[in-house]
């Protein structure tokens, strides 16, 4: 199968025929059409959905619409675009959709990200924006952790089930993109390393070679990426930690969740999450290495 791009989990080709009845079906799903528009919640003709994707897949100019696909199975799992950016701003509108049944495995993200990707290395965009429906937490913390922030809300902006939702503004720009965090870490249990990050903190797990000749282990948080490769003896967690060690300093959008997220977990919390005299709310534990690691609001 050939991709235009290709990330971790998914590949990003130009849209197909044979694509669209599922797309269209997607869209249509109440539960799709509910948070991909702000507008009345009304049922289009399947022939205007199709025509739609079309339109938001003819990649005309700096406009780029593309199917993602599994790598790992070769289904069809939605549909991702960047649009509307001009020579002058640079600055570019993302759209997503995943169909219903393939949510919650992390494919949206790898989606979202590849194509963020793209628009910064090849369009040479400046910035990426998107709006959210506040009350779609699964789906901000999948930009989140591509690095996009989140940039203003609209409260009360527009009305969906009988009640207000709020409109989350989010963005990304360039240099952001580029500033990316690399830290390499020794470890004596590679999966001990990646449960913790994933699991406890909500890392991705971007590069996964434990079982090759030269194992090795990569997880990723919007701009942070941790690596890890065996240690050749065996680690001292005093040497680790803080003071008299190293510290992992880990910036979130939204602190309180992260630090439900880690005591849910069951993982032993070293510091709760507290203000602290900077201004900043953060927490702290240790790896399964004893790497110091503090969590903190921007």
């Amino acid at each position: 199968m050939d991709f235009t791009l290709t990330g971790q989990l998914v590949g990003l080709r130009v849209l197909r025929e044979s694509d669209l009845d599922s797309l269209v079906a997607w869209w249509s799903d109440p539960r799709t059409m509910a948070r991909q528009t702000h507008g009345p919640f009304v049922a289009k003709q399947a022939a205007e959905v199709a025509a739609m994707f079309r339109t938001w897949s003819t990649n005309d100019g700096a406009d780029a619409g593309l199917a993602a696909v599994e790598l790992a199975t070769g289904e069809l799992i939605g549909h991702v675009a960047l649009f509307g950016a001009t020579v002058k701003d640079r600055c570019a509108t993302l759209g997503v959709m995943i169909g219903a049944p393939h949510q919650g495995r992390g494919l949206g993200t790898d989606a979202v990200r590849t194509i963020v990707d793209f628009g910064f290395t090849e369009l040479g965009l400046h910035r990426i924006h998107l709006s959210v429906n506040g009350d779609n937490p699964a789906a901000i913390a999948a930009y989140r952790k591509v690095g996009f922030v989140e940039e203003g809300r609209l409260r009360e902006a527009f009305f969906r089930g009988g009640r207000w939702h709020d409109d989350v503004k989010m963005g990304l720009l360039a240099r952001e993109h580029q500033a990316a965090l690399r830290v390499e870490v020794f470890a004596a249990d590679l999966d001990a390393f990646v449960d913790f990050y994933t699991r406890v903190l909500g890392f991705d797990l971007a590069d996964d070679r434990r079982k090759s000749e030269n194992p090795y282990a990569a997880v990723a948080s919007g701009l942070a990426r941790i690596g890890a490769v065996p240690s050749w003896s065996a680690v001292d967690p005093a040497v680790r930690s803080v003071p008299s060690g190293t510290e992992i300093v880990l910036e979130v959008g939204d602190v309180e969740a992260a630090y439900r997220r880690a005591s849910d977990s069951g993982w032993p919390i070293a510091d709760p999450l507290t203000e602290r005299p900077w201004g900043l709310r953060d927490f702290r534990v240790s790896d399964p290495e004893g790497y110091y690691v503090r969590v903190t609001s921007r």
